[in-house]
Protein backbone atom coordinates (compact mmCIF):
# COMPACT_ATOMS: atom_id res chain seq x y z
CA UNK A 1 0.00 0.00 0.00
CA UNK A 2 1.26 3.37 -0.96
CA UNK A 3 0.89 6.20 2.07
CA UNK A 4 0.73 9.80 0.99
CA UNK A 5 3.68 12.11 1.57
CA UNK A 6 3.04 14.10 5.01
CA UNK A 7 3.16 18.05 4.10
CA UNK A 8 6.73 19.07 6.35
CA UNK A 9 4.93 21.81 8.01
CA UNK A 10 2.56 18.84 9.64
CA UNK A 11 6.03 16.96 10.62
CA UNK A 12 7.58 20.08 12.22
CA UNK A 13 4.30 21.15 14.23
CA UNK A 14 4.54 17.64 15.68
CA UNK A 15 8.03 17.50 16.76
CA UNK A 16 7.57 20.99 18.10
CA UNK A 17 4.56 19.64 19.71
CA UNK A 18 6.97 16.77 21.51
CA UNK A 19 9.82 19.00 22.31
CA UNK A 20 7.28 21.10 23.69
CA UNK A 21 5.69 18.69 25.77
CA UNK A 22 8.91 17.15 27.01
CA UNK A 23 9.79 20.88 28.19
CA UNK A 24 6.08 21.37 29.89
CA UNK A 25 6.88 18.11 31.71
CA UNK A 26 10.24 19.52 32.39
CA UNK A 27 9.27 23.10 33.56
CA UNK A 28 6.67 21.18 35.94
CA UNK A 29 9.14 19.12 37.32
CA UNK A 30 11.51 21.45 37.89
CA UNK A 31 9.13 23.94 39.51
CA UNK A 32 7.63 21.33 41.69
CA UNK A 33 11.64 20.25 42.53
CA UNK A 34 11.97 24.15 43.85
CA UNK A 35 9.53 23.86 46.12
CA UNK A 36 10.41 20.37 47.40
CA UNK A 37 13.68 20.92 47.20
CA UNK A 38 12.76 24.81 49.37
CA UNK A 39 11.14 22.93 51.73
CA UNK A 40 13.52 19.84 52.49
CA UNK A 41 16.04 22.46 52.68
CA UNK A 42 13.70 24.54 55.31
CA UNK A 43 13.46 20.39 56.70
CA UNK A 44 17.19 20.35 56.71
CA UNK A 45 17.75 24.08 58.45
CA UNK A 46 15.11 23.12 61.21
CA UNK A 47 16.50 19.74 62.12
CA UNK A 48 20.38 21.16 62.14
CA UNK A 49 19.58 23.54 64.78
CA UNK A 50 17.10 21.48 66.66
CA UNK A 51 19.49 18.17 66.65
CA UNK A 52 22.83 19.69 65.73
CA UNK A 53 25.69 17.76 64.23
CA UNK A 54 25.73 14.97 66.58
CA UNK A 55 21.93 14.33 66.26
CA UNK A 56 21.86 15.10 62.48
CA UNK A 57 24.51 12.61 62.48
CA UNK A 58 22.66 10.11 63.68
CA UNK A 59 20.18 10.87 62.01
CA UNK A 60 22.04 10.72 58.42
CA UNK A 61 23.60 7.10 59.47
CA UNK A 62 19.94 5.85 59.85
CA UNK A 63 19.13 7.46 56.28
CA UNK A 64 22.27 6.20 54.74
CA UNK A 65 22.18 2.77 55.50
CA UNK A 66 18.61 2.03 54.46
CA UNK A 67 19.85 4.01 51.44
CA UNK A 68 21.97 1.23 50.62
CA UNK A 69 19.47 -1.35 50.68
CA UNK A 70 16.74 0.70 48.39
CA UNK A 71 19.41 0.62 46.19
CA UNK A 72 20.45 -2.85 45.79
CA UNK A 73 16.66 -3.88 46.15
CA UNK A 74 16.61 -1.97 42.77
CA UNK A 75 17.99 -4.86 40.91
CA UNK A 76 18.03 -2.55 37.79
CA UNK A 77 14.11 -2.73 37.57
CA UNK A 78 12.95 0.97 37.60
CA UNK A 79 15.32 1.02 34.60
CA UNK A 80 14.34 -2.14 32.71
CA UNK A 81 10.48 -0.76 33.40
CA UNK A 82 10.85 2.74 31.71
CA UNK A 83 13.08 1.31 28.79
CA UNK A 84 10.51 -1.70 28.29
CA UNK A 85 7.45 0.13 28.07
CA UNK A 86 8.70 2.41 25.78
CA UNK A 87 9.19 -0.03 23.04
CA UNK A 88 6.73 -0.14 20.46
CA UNK A 89 3.95 -2.60 21.25
CA UNK A 90 4.98 -3.71 24.40
CA UNK A 91 2.53 -4.96 26.77
CA UNK A 92 2.51 -2.42 29.03
CA UNK A 93 0.18 -4.52 31.81
CA UNK A 94 2.56 -7.55 31.73
CA UNK A 95 6.18 -5.35 32.15
CA UNK A 96 4.63 -3.37 34.97
CA UNK A 97 2.55 -6.43 36.78
CA UNK A 98 6.03 -8.76 36.63
CA UNK A 99 8.31 -5.89 37.65
CA UNK A 100 6.67 -4.64 40.00
CA UNK A 101 6.61 -8.17 41.83
CA UNK A 102 10.12 -8.63 41.86
CA UNK A 103 10.62 -4.96 43.29
CA UNK A 104 8.19 -5.78 46.42
CA UNK A 105 9.97 -9.32 47.09
CA UNK A 106 13.19 -7.65 46.63
CA UNK A 107 12.39 -5.00 48.95
CA UNK A 108 10.91 -7.15 51.50
CA UNK A 109 13.95 -9.49 51.47
CA UNK A 110 16.03 -6.25 51.90
CA UNK A 111 14.23 -4.75 54.82
CA UNK A 112 14.92 -7.86 56.92
CA UNK A 113 18.73 -8.41 55.84
CA UNK A 114 18.48 -4.65 56.77
CA UNK A 115 17.64 -5.22 60.39
CA UNK A 116 19.43 -8.05 60.71
CA UNK A 117 23.35 -7.00 59.94
CA UNK A 118 22.35 -3.31 61.78
CA UNK A 119 22.28 -5.63 65.22
CA UNK A 120 25.85 -6.31 64.78
CA UNK A 121 27.13 -2.77 63.70
CA UNK A 122 28.81 -0.47 66.01
CA UNK A 123 25.72 1.88 66.48
CA UNK A 124 24.18 2.99 69.08
CA UNK A 125 20.65 1.37 70.27
CA UNK A 126 19.03 4.44 69.45
CA UNK A 127 20.30 4.50 65.91
CA UNK A 128 19.77 0.97 65.58
CA UNK A 129 16.09 1.07 66.55
CA UNK A 130 15.49 4.22 63.88
CA UNK A 131 16.74 2.07 61.51
CA UNK A 132 13.69 -0.51 62.53
CA UNK A 133 11.35 2.07 62.24
CA UNK A 134 12.90 3.78 59.26
CA UNK A 135 12.64 0.37 56.82
CA UNK A 136 8.91 0.88 56.82
CA UNK A 137 9.91 3.82 54.38
CA UNK A 138 12.18 2.22 52.81
CA UNK A 139 9.94 -0.50 50.90
CA UNK A 140 7.24 2.23 50.28
CA UNK A 141 9.91 4.25 48.64
CA UNK A 142 11.29 1.59 46.98
CA UNK A 143 7.78 0.47 45.56
CA UNK A 144 6.55 3.93 45.02
CA UNK A 145 10.38 4.45 42.58
CA UNK A 146 9.94 1.43 40.35
CA UNK A 147 6.39 3.09 39.02
CA UNK A 148 7.97 5.96 37.84
CA UNK A 149 8.41 4.90 34.54
CA UNK A 150 4.62 5.23 33.98
CA UNK A 151 4.66 8.45 34.13
CA UNK A 152 7.50 9.16 32.03
CA UNK A 153 6.59 7.63 29.39
CA UNK A 154 2.95 9.33 29.35
CA UNK A 155 5.11 12.26 29.78
CA UNK A 156 3.27 13.02 33.03
CA UNK A 157 5.69 13.70 35.66
CA UNK A 158 3.64 16.27 37.35
CA UNK A 159 1.62 13.62 38.52
CA UNK A 160 4.31 12.64 40.77
CA UNK A 161 5.80 16.08 41.58
CA UNK A 162 2.07 16.54 42.85
CA UNK A 163 2.74 13.44 44.96
CA UNK A 164 6.02 14.57 46.03
CA UNK A 165 4.81 17.64 47.41
CA UNK A 166 2.04 17.25 48.76
CA UNK A 167 4.46 14.48 51.15
CA UNK A 168 7.03 16.83 51.81
CA UNK A 169 4.57 19.19 53.07
CA UNK A 170 3.52 17.16 55.25
CA UNK A 171 6.91 16.37 56.88
CA UNK A 172 7.19 20.52 57.20
CA UNK A 173 4.13 20.66 58.85
CA UNK A 174 4.77 17.62 61.45
CA UNK A 175 8.53 18.65 62.28
CA UNK A 176 7.59 21.98 63.09
CA UNK A 177 5.04 20.68 65.47
CA UNK A 178 7.99 17.99 67.17
CA UNK A 179 10.38 20.82 67.32
CA UNK A 180 7.48 22.67 69.33
CA UNK A 181 6.92 19.45 71.52
CA UNK A 182 10.30 19.13 72.55
CA UNK A 183 9.61 15.71 70.65
CA UNK A 184 12.39 12.59 71.06
CA UNK A 185 14.89 11.81 68.36
CA UNK A 186 12.87 9.02 67.25
CA UNK A 187 9.47 10.92 66.40
CA UNK A 188 11.75 12.04 63.39
CA UNK A 189 12.31 9.02 62.11
CA UNK A 190 8.55 8.15 62.64
CA UNK A 191 7.56 11.65 60.34
CA UNK A 192 9.33 10.43 57.30
CA UNK A 193 7.56 7.04 57.16
CA UNK A 194 4.44 8.84 57.90
CA UNK A 195 5.29 11.12 54.57
CA UNK A 196 6.05 8.43 52.98
CA UNK A 197 3.02 6.43 53.44
CA UNK A 198 1.22 9.48 51.83
CA UNK A 199 3.40 9.72 48.94
CA UNK A 200 3.41 5.85 48.07
CA UNK A 201 -0.54 5.98 48.45
CA UNK A 202 -0.62 8.96 46.23
CA UNK A 203 2.08 7.41 43.46
CA UNK A 204 0.23 4.03 43.12
CA UNK A 205 -3.47 5.81 42.83
CA UNK A 206 -2.33 8.26 40.43
CA UNK A 207 -0.63 5.01 38.46
CA UNK A 208 -3.82 2.92 38.91
CA UNK A 209 -5.67 5.73 36.29
CA UNK A 210 -3.46 5.21 33.87
CA UNK A 211 -2.54 1.13 33.79
CA UNK A 212 -3.78 -1.59 35.78
CA UNK A 213 -1.35 -2.76 37.66
CA UNK A 214 -1.56 -6.59 39.26
CA UNK A 215 0.93 -8.89 41.19
CA UNK A 216 2.11 -11.07 38.42
CA UNK A 217 4.52 -14.13 38.34
CA UNK A 218 5.39 -15.04 34.74
CA UNK A 219 8.72 -16.80 35.70
CA UNK A 220 9.66 -17.44 31.83
CA UNK A 221 9.32 -13.45 31.93
CA UNK A 222 11.20 -13.06 35.18
CA UNK A 223 14.17 -14.98 33.60
CA UNK A 224 14.15 -12.05 30.75
CA UNK A 225 13.95 -9.18 33.13
CA UNK A 226 16.82 -10.78 35.36
CA UNK A 227 18.86 -11.03 32.09
CA UNK A 228 18.25 -7.26 31.03
CA UNK A 229 18.70 -5.85 34.59
CA UNK A 230 21.44 -7.94 36.35
CA UNK A 231 24.45 -5.61 34.75
CA UNK A 232 22.09 -2.46 35.24
CA UNK A 233 21.49 -3.92 39.04
CA UNK A 234 25.23 -4.62 39.35
CA UNK A 235 25.99 -0.93 37.94
CA UNK A 236 23.65 0.34 40.42
CA UNK A 237 25.33 -1.32 43.64
CA UNK A 238 28.51 0.48 42.34
CA UNK A 239 27.20 3.90 41.71
CA UNK A 240 25.30 3.18 45.03
CA UNK A 241 28.68 2.58 46.76
CA UNK A 242 30.88 5.69 45.62
CA UNK A 243 27.75 7.72 46.33
CA UNK A 244 26.71 6.36 49.59
CA UNK A 245 29.26 4.33 51.35
CA UNK A 246 31.26 7.52 52.31
CA UNK A 247 28.65 8.20 54.60
CA UNK A 248 28.39 4.67 55.59
CA UNK A 249 31.88 4.62 56.33
CA UNK A 250 32.41 8.16 58.31
CA UNK A 251 29.21 6.28 60.53
CA UNK A 252 31.77 3.34 60.93
CA UNK A 253 35.10 4.98 61.53
CA UNK A 254 34.01 8.33 62.94
CA UNK A 255 31.75 9.91 65.06
CA UNK A 256 28.34 11.23 64.34
CA UNK A 257 29.82 14.88 64.89
CA UNK A 258 31.69 14.25 61.48
CA UNK A 259 28.62 12.24 59.36
CA UNK A 260 26.37 15.70 60.40
CA UNK A 261 28.93 17.95 58.90
CA UNK A 262 29.70 15.98 55.46
CA UNK A 263 25.72 15.77 55.57
CA UNK A 264 24.80 19.30 55.34
CA UNK A 265 27.50 19.49 52.40
CA UNK A 266 26.38 16.72 50.91
CA UNK A 267 22.60 17.59 51.11
CA UNK A 268 23.56 20.67 48.95
CA UNK A 269 24.89 18.09 46.20
CA UNK A 270 21.97 16.01 46.10
CA UNK A 271 19.09 19.13 45.73
CA UNK A 272 21.15 20.43 42.77
CA UNK A 273 22.03 17.61 40.78
CA UNK A 274 18.65 15.95 41.17
CA UNK A 275 17.44 18.83 38.08
CA UNK A 276 19.92 16.40 35.53
CA UNK A 277 17.82 13.33 36.59
CA UNK A 278 14.61 14.67 36.23
CA UNK A 279 15.83 15.68 32.70
CA UNK A 280 16.83 13.06 31.41
CA UNK A 281 14.68 10.54 33.03
CA UNK A 282 12.26 12.59 30.74
CA UNK A 283 14.28 12.31 27.70
CA UNK A 284 15.41 8.71 28.23
CA UNK A 285 12.44 7.18 26.26
CA UNK A 286 13.12 9.56 23.59
CA UNK A 287 17.19 8.45 23.67
CA UNK A 288 15.87 4.85 23.42
CA UNK A 289 13.89 4.92 20.35
CA UNK A 290 16.56 6.96 18.41
CA UNK A 291 19.21 4.46 19.58
CA UNK A 292 17.56 1.71 18.33
CA UNK A 293 15.87 3.39 15.33
CA UNK A 294 18.03 6.63 14.14
CA UNK A 295 21.55 6.69 15.30
CA UNK A 296 21.98 10.31 13.74
CA UNK A 297 18.83 11.53 15.69
CA UNK A 298 20.19 10.18 18.96
CA UNK A 299 23.74 11.88 18.35
CA UNK A 300 21.85 15.02 18.06
CA UNK A 301 19.93 14.62 21.04
CA UNK A 302 22.88 13.66 22.73
CA UNK A 303 24.84 16.77 22.28
CA UNK A 304 21.65 19.26 22.62
CA UNK A 305 21.30 17.80 26.10
CA UNK A 306 24.68 18.06 26.43
CA UNK A 307 24.58 21.81 26.12
CA UNK A 308 21.52 22.15 28.03
CA UNK A 309 23.59 20.51 31.02
CA UNK A 310 26.51 22.64 30.56
CA UNK A 311 24.49 25.80 30.41
CA UNK A 312 22.69 25.01 33.72
CA UNK A 313 25.49 22.93 35.45
CA UNK A 314 28.79 25.43 35.25
CA UNK A 315 27.55 28.35 37.11
CA UNK A 316 25.81 26.00 39.46
CA UNK A 317 29.38 24.73 40.13
CA UNK A 318 30.73 27.97 40.07
CA UNK A 319 28.30 29.91 42.89
CA UNK A 320 28.51 26.75 44.81
CA UNK A 321 32.53 26.67 44.83
CA UNK A 322 32.85 30.94 45.60
CA UNK A 323 30.43 30.87 48.41
CA UNK A 324 30.80 27.50 50.11
CA UNK A 325 30.34 29.14 53.13
CA UNK A 326 27.70 31.29 53.10
CA UNK A 327 25.35 27.98 52.05
CA UNK A 328 26.76 26.00 54.44
CA UNK A 329 25.68 28.31 57.61
CA UNK A 330 22.25 29.68 56.23
CA UNK A 331 21.42 25.66 55.57
CA UNK A 332 23.05 24.76 58.82
CA UNK A 333 23.83 27.39 61.40
CA UNK A 334 26.93 28.45 62.26
CA UNK A 335 27.75 25.05 64.11
CA UNK A 336 28.32 23.67 60.84
CA UNK A 337 30.81 26.12 59.13
CA UNK A 338 32.97 23.22 58.77
CA UNK A 339 30.70 22.06 55.94
CA UNK A 340 31.72 24.90 53.73
CA UNK A 341 35.09 23.44 53.19
CA UNK A 342 33.69 20.31 52.07
CA UNK A 343 30.76 21.90 50.07
CA UNK A 344 33.75 23.72 47.96
CA UNK A 345 35.00 20.02 47.28
CA UNK A 346 32.22 18.47 46.20
CA UNK A 347 31.04 21.39 43.76
CA UNK A 348 33.58 19.98 41.55
CA UNK A 349 31.10 17.17 41.42
CA UNK A 350 28.35 18.87 39.90
CA UNK A 351 28.93 19.62 36.83
CA UNK A 352 30.62 15.96 36.60
CA UNK A 353 27.52 14.11 37.92
CA UNK A 354 25.60 16.41 34.80
CA UNK A 355 27.58 14.63 32.58
CA UNK A 356 27.79 11.53 34.14
CA UNK A 357 24.01 11.14 34.20
CA UNK A 358 24.12 11.89 30.69
CA UNK A 359 26.61 9.50 30.01
CA UNK A 360 24.98 6.66 32.14
CA UNK A 361 21.20 6.62 30.32
CA UNK A 362 22.74 6.72 26.92
CA UNK A 363 24.84 3.46 27.56
CA UNK A 364 21.39 1.76 28.89
CA UNK A 365 19.79 3.52 25.70
CA UNK A 366 22.65 2.20 23.53
CA UNK A 367 21.91 -1.35 25.10
CA UNK A 368 25.98 -1.13 26.69
CA UNK A 369 25.01 -1.39 30.15
CA UNK A 370 27.31 -4.41 30.57
CA UNK A 371 29.85 -2.10 29.66
CA UNK A 372 28.43 0.47 32.04
CA UNK A 373 28.95 -2.19 34.95
CA UNK A 374 32.62 -2.47 34.85
CA UNK A 375 32.75 1.39 34.19
CA UNK A 376 30.47 1.78 38.17
CA UNK A 377 32.40 -1.23 38.88
CA UNK A 378 35.61 0.74 38.71
CA UNK A 379 34.72 3.68 40.43
CA UNK A 380 33.71 1.43 43.16
CA UNK A 381 37.08 -0.05 44.02
CA UNK A 382 38.54 3.44 43.49
CA UNK A 383 36.13 5.07 46.15
CA UNK A 384 36.21 2.21 48.35
CA UNK A 385 39.83 2.79 48.40
CA UNK A 386 40.24 5.77 48.67
CA UNK A 387 37.93 6.05 51.59
CA UNK A 388 39.05 3.51 54.22
CA UNK A 389 42.34 4.67 53.10
CA UNK A 390 42.11 7.68 53.86
CA UNK A 391 39.15 8.68 56.22
CA UNK A 392 40.43 7.48 59.31
CA UNK A 393 43.02 10.41 58.90
CA UNK A 394 41.33 12.85 56.74
CA UNK A 395 37.23 12.59 58.13
CA UNK A 396 35.14 13.96 55.97
CA UNK A 397 37.50 15.89 53.29
CA UNK A 398 38.81 12.61 52.36
CA UNK A 399 35.60 11.72 51.30
CA UNK A 400 34.43 14.56 49.69
CA UNK A 401 38.28 14.50 47.17
CA UNK A 402 37.15 10.57 46.78
CA UNK A 403 34.12 11.21 45.49
CA UNK A 404 35.40 14.13 42.89
CA UNK A 405 38.18 11.85 41.68
CA UNK A 406 35.84 8.86 41.11
CA UNK A 407 33.44 11.18 39.18
CA UNK A 408 36.51 12.23 37.13
CA UNK A 409 37.38 8.76 36.19
CA UNK A 410 34.17 7.15 35.87
CA UNK A 411 32.73 10.38 33.24
CA UNK A 412 35.23 10.14 31.34
CA UNK A 413 35.55 6.50 30.83
CA UNK A 414 31.96 7.18 29.97
CA UNK A 415 32.30 9.06 26.94
CA UNK A 416 35.17 7.76 25.71
CA UNK A 417 33.23 3.72 25.30
CA UNK A 418 30.34 6.05 23.61
CA UNK A 419 32.80 7.73 21.16
CA UNK A 420 33.99 4.14 20.43
CA UNK A 421 30.90 2.55 20.40
CA UNK A 422 28.91 5.29 17.84
CA UNK A 423 31.72 7.36 16.66
CA UNK A 424 29.89 10.41 19.08
CA UNK A 425 31.96 13.57 20.64
CA UNK A 426 30.20 16.26 22.03
CA UNK A 427 30.00 20.14 20.67
CA UNK A 428 32.05 21.88 22.96
CA UNK A 429 31.62 25.51 21.83
CA UNK A 430 28.56 25.84 24.46
CA UNK A 431 31.03 24.47 27.09
CA UNK A 432 33.14 27.20 27.00
CA UNK A 433 30.82 29.81 26.86
CA UNK A 434 29.09 28.36 29.33
CA UNK A 435 32.27 28.51 31.04
CA UNK A 436 33.25 32.01 30.40
CA UNK A 437 29.95 33.04 31.78
CA UNK A 438 30.48 31.06 34.95
CA UNK A 439 34.01 32.48 35.57
CA UNK A 440 32.46 35.84 35.93
CA UNK A 441 29.93 35.32 38.08
CA UNK A 442 32.25 33.31 40.50
CA UNK A 443 35.01 36.13 40.08
CA UNK A 444 32.36 38.59 40.91
CA UNK A 445 31.29 36.23 44.04
CA UNK A 446 35.45 35.78 45.05
CA UNK A 447 35.90 39.23 45.28
CA UNK A 448 33.29 41.02 46.76
CA UNK A 449 32.92 38.44 49.11
CA UNK A 450 28.89 38.85 50.39
CA UNK A 451 28.45 38.02 53.60
CA UNK A 452 24.45 37.38 52.90
CA UNK A 453 23.44 34.56 50.76
CA UNK A 454 20.76 37.55 48.92
CA UNK A 455 23.55 39.14 47.44
CA UNK A 456 25.57 36.08 46.36
CA UNK A 457 22.05 35.05 44.17
CA UNK A 458 22.00 38.69 42.80
CA UNK A 459 25.40 38.49 41.57
CA UNK A 460 24.70 35.07 39.88
CA UNK A 461 21.31 36.46 38.09
CA UNK A 462 24.62 38.41 36.15
CA UNK A 463 24.86 35.04 34.60
CA UNK A 464 22.27 34.76 31.95
CA UNK A 465 23.05 38.26 30.40
CA UNK A 466 26.95 37.33 30.23
CA UNK A 467 25.52 33.38 28.40
CA UNK A 468 23.53 35.84 25.91
CA UNK A 469 26.07 37.85 24.68
CA UNK A 470 28.72 35.16 25.03
CA UNK A 471 26.19 33.03 22.45
CA UNK A 472 25.70 30.19 24.66
CA UNK A 473 22.18 31.04 25.17
CA UNK A 474 20.14 32.47 21.70
CA UNK A 475 16.90 34.79 21.29
CA UNK A 476 15.13 31.84 19.67
CA UNK A 477 16.42 29.75 22.86
CA UNK A 478 14.24 32.08 24.74
CA UNK A 479 10.97 32.27 22.86
CA UNK A 480 10.98 28.70 22.23
CA UNK A 481 10.87 27.95 26.04
CA UNK A 482 7.98 30.59 26.50
CA UNK A 483 6.62 28.42 23.78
Amino acid sequence: MKYKKQPIFLILNCKLLFFRTIFSNFSIATISRLLIGGISLIIVAMLTRHLGPDGYGDYNTIFAYIFLFVTGADLGLYTVLTREISRPGADEEKIIGNIFTIRLGAILLGAVVANIIAVFLPYSGLVKLGIFIGTIFMVLSSLGQVLMGIFQKRLRVYLVSAADLIARIVQLFLIFLLIFLKAPFLFFIGVVVISEVIHFVSIFMFALKLVKIRVLFDLDYWKEVFKIALPIAASLVFVLIYFKIDTFLLSIMKQPYDVGVYSVAYKILEFVIFFPAIYLGLVMPVLSKYAISNKDKFKELFKKIFNNLSVFGLPLAAIIFTAPDQIAVVLGGSQFLESGSVLQILSIAVLLIFFGNLGGHALVALNLQKKGMWIYMLGMVINLMGNIIYIPKYSFVAAAWTTVITEIIVTITMFYIIKKHIKLVPDFDILLKSLFASLIIGSLIYILNPSNIFFVGLISLIYLPAIYLFGGIKKEDFVSLVG
